[in-house]
């Protein structure tokens, strides 16, 4: 694999995870702006300041469906938006060397040829390489793949973090859910056992009633939504070791050259 196909393989990568990312983003800030007011029941005085209107990590209690504490939904939101900024940048400066530039097109490329010396023909073979003076890239491959790592493992416990609070939150609405509707017997083993946490989540967005005070406008589909964020995410993670690897491979065939690490 040549540079220009390396490159163009990172373009693609970066800009899948820049949509992936800005996905993800949307499909939770949509139900957490829509559940915040109706989740935020947490009991306490008014010396406590306990926001729980997160859609992650739900508890029920007693008396109401609570909402995790905001500052995970406002993590899974902003969290994502460094890299999101990273993928982006990193996608048109790979696009336009491809698409205007073509470095690296023609690497490793041959060509042969035949010269004719003192009466005998020699077949003559070139090999194309871009110009280690003329391409500084070739200097950054090293800490590119550093940081695409680094950046790696923070999208990989942003996915994870969101994941397990879907599954927090699907948890114990099911318990809730089985005693708000009287659930008994084989209805409550249905419930906690057999429906998948979409149908627990349409049953939220129906049956949740809003808190005093509260109203949360028209009815959206939360399961689709936040499965979605965490299908995307995870695929972001999946991109994110596809450039760790390309740009490593890279950096490998070009370890003779002077880096900006060093030698």
């Amino acid at each position: 694999m040549n540079q220009y196909q390396t490159e163009r393989r990172l373009c693609w990568c970066y800009a899948l995870l820049a949509t992936f990312l800005a996905v993800s983003v949307v499909c939770i800030a949509i139900p957490y702006n829509h559940w915040r007011a109706t989740l935020d029941v947490c009991p306490g005085s008014w010396l406590e300041n306990t926001n729980c209107g997160c859609i992650f990590f739900g508890v029920s209690t007693f008396q109401y469906f609570n909402g995790g504490h905001n500052s995970y939904c406002l993590y899974a939101i902003f969290a994502p938006l460094p890299i999101l900024a990273y993928a982006l940048i990193m996608a048109l400066f790979h696009m336009y060397r491809v698409c205007i530039n073509n470095v690296g097109q023609y690497e490793d490329e041959k060509s042969t040829a035949m010269e004719e010396i003192e009466g005998e023909a020699i077949v003559v073979t070139t090999r194309t390489r871009v110009s280690q003076k003329n391409d500084a890239v070739i200097y950054c491959w090293i800490p590119t793949a550093s940081i695409a790592a680094i950046f790696c493992l923070y999208n990989l416990v942003h996915a994870a973090i969101i994941t397990n609070g879907f599954l927090k939150t699907c948890s114990q609405y099911r318990g809730y859910l089985a005693r708000e509707i009287h659930a008994s017997g084989d209805h409550v083993s249905v419930i906690h056992f057999r429906l998948t946490c979409q149908a627990i989540f349409d049953f939220m967005d129906y049956l949740q009633k809003n808190a005093p005070n509260s109203r949360r406008g028209e009815f959206i589909n939360t399961g689709v939504a936040l499965q979605i964020a965490l299908i995307t995410s995870w695929v972001a993670v999946a991109l994110w070791i596809g450039v760790v690897i390309l740009t490593s491979i890279r950096a490998y065939k070009e370890r003779n050259v002077l880096t900006c690490c060093g030698n």
